[in-house]
């Protein structure tokens, strides 16, 4: 709770002393003033008060009481919130048998939902209307009536069924891409495709709800970055961008979705070269709260901190300047362990792979290599397929500090994690190929040979879509140009980079 909630809820609370107390006033002061709950420490403190004795209740009890002080502090903090508000008014007029107030009042709803296209409210709005109709008896009603009832509850279900069929479809190409991430095989890419293509979708157009051509270009962007098709997730991730803003009162109470669109461009973006572009997303991610007026809350807070520092670590990692990528580094930490596991596993992970991502290409690899152990020790499980390419990095970085002691150990451990995960692409069996053949006691010269055949494999995969991510999260092309040159990875990073920008 922030200050002025707390305030309120002081203020709420207040209005039901006995005798000039009030045990939840009392229990919330003590709680708020912790820095860590301790309840032992509350129990010893108010020993001998009577809510001691019952202690689950009265927590429970201040629980209720503090839902209810926020509820009533947020009662217009939203269309949803004030939608609520007024559909208990409609309800609390009909039990007053005020009908004709009722009535009116619900066309007053019914015209602010329709006008924000809250569908979930105008459904509530046909329940109360037929339940006016029965009430009076149908007094006044006609057989337009109930063609108008008809036509209204058959528009909605229309506009129901097309966002329901819509979001089913989005959420199954979403939990194919955090399961497996960007599509590595054909048969990911018939999953896809499959669902893109089932029979039945809607087809949305110029004259379809908001709500129904958000979800198609959503749907359209996220199918398109799950099979490497990146030009056309752009497309429609610019399509959504405008739609929002041109669209804003529709969307008003759902902020998050022009950081998720805004967030989405500036990662595309920096995927295809296009790193001026990318900044100029990552600058509207980070304005857009103040445009749109967003509550600043924790999980604003948190958003901003996570999404917006692993897009400006990916566009520094990225275009080359690891120097400015370290600078980040600290506050990184800081924004890790502030928000701990509310960042979720995903978050966390890509935040802590772009750092050691960072501490590579910046010439550490000692350190890149204790945040990629930090990374596999905090995450288990392979969501997007992080953790893979966080031990394909690990076995990179051990041939950079030339550990030969643990080489084979990480090689064996990287294997089977692989291989149990059915991700063993033809570009890890090229890489680990590679690592097989340095274990082995080579002369510099062969060592060379070794370092020119990866090259030369990875130059024939890497014009092939499916293999695309492993080069986009490694860079192992540039990383084998690096020994072959003898030039600095991060130097022959930033002149890619420069080349990729131009082209884009």
């Amino acid at each position: 709770m922030d200050a002025a909630e707390k305030r309120y809820f002081k203020l709420y609370a207040g209005r039901h002393l006995i005798q000039g107390r009030s045990n939840h006033l009392i229990l919330f002061n003590a709680i708020a003033a912790m820095e860590e709950y301790d309840e032992e420490a509350l129990l010893r403190r108010f020993k001998g008060r009577g809510f001691t004795a019952r202690f689950a209740i009265a927590k429970q009890r201040l629980h209720n009481t503090i839902l209810e002080s926020l509820s009533a502090y947020h009662a217009h903090s939203s269309m949803d919130a004030r939608l609520r508000r007024r559909m208990h008014e409609v309800e609390v007029l009909y039990q007053r048998a005020l009908y004709a107030d009722a009535e009116r009042h619900l066309a007053g709803v019914e015209r602010l939902a329709a006008r924000h296209e809250k569908l979930h409210v105008l459904a509530e709005v046909q329940v109360w209307r037929r339940r006016l109709l029965e009430r009076t008896h149908y007094q006044g009603a006609n057989a337009d009536t109930l063609h108008d009832q008809r036509e209204r509850a058959s528009w909605l279900l229309a506009r129901m069924t097309e966002l329901d069929a819509l979001w089913d479809l989005k959420s199954e190409v979403f939990l194919t891409l955090y399961g497996e991430g960007q599509a590595r095989s054909i048969a990911q890419v018939d999953r896809v495709r499959a669902i893109m293509e089932r029979p039945g979708r809607p087809q949305v157009d110029a004259h379809s709800s908001a709500q129904a051509r958000y979800l198609h270009h959503h749907l359209e962007a996220v199918a398109g970055f799950a099979t490497g098709d990146l030009e056309a997730s752009h497309a429609h991730l610019l399509a959504n961008r405008d739609l929002l803003e041109a669209e804003r009162p529709t969307f008003i109470d759902e902020p998050y979705r022009l950081l998720a669109v805004l967030s989405n461009l500036a990662y595309v973006c920096t995927r295809i070269g296009r790193f001026d572009e990318a900044r100029e997303h990552l600058r509207a991610y980070r304005l857009a709260p103040a445009a749109w007026r967003m509550p600043e809350t924790e999980d604003l807070e948190m958003k901003l901190f996570a999404t917006g520092t692993s897009l400006e670590l990916s566009i520094h990692c990225a275009s080359g300047e690891f120097e400015h990528a370290l600078a980040m580094v600290p506050t990184i930490e800081r924004g890790l362990e502030r928000h701990g596991e509310a960042l979720g596993a995903l978050r966390r992970a890509g935040c802590m792979f772009q750092v050691a991502v960072a501490h590579f290409g910046g010439g550490r690899p000692t350190e890149a290599l204790r945040w990629c152990h930090r990374l596999l020790n905090e995450t288990h499980q392979d969501q997007g397929g992080i953790v893979s390419y966080a031990r394909l990095l690990e076995l990179m970085l051990r041939l950079e500090t030339d550990d030969k002691e643990l080489l084979p150990y990480t090689l064996r451990n990287t294997e089977r994690y692989l291989k149990g995960r059915s991700r063993t692409h033809r570009f890890e069996q090229v890489f680990l190929r590679l690592v097989r053949d340095l274990l082995k006691p080579l002369e510099p010269r062969q060592q060379r040979a070794a370092f020119q055949r990866f090259h030369d494999d990875l130059a024939q995969l890497a014009g092939e879509p499916l293999e695309q991510p492993a080069f986009e999260h490694l860079d192992p092309l540039t990383w084998a140009e690096s020994h072959l040159s003898g030039r600095p990875y991060g130097e022959l990073v930033r002149e890619r980079a420069r080349g990729k920008s131009r082209a884009a």
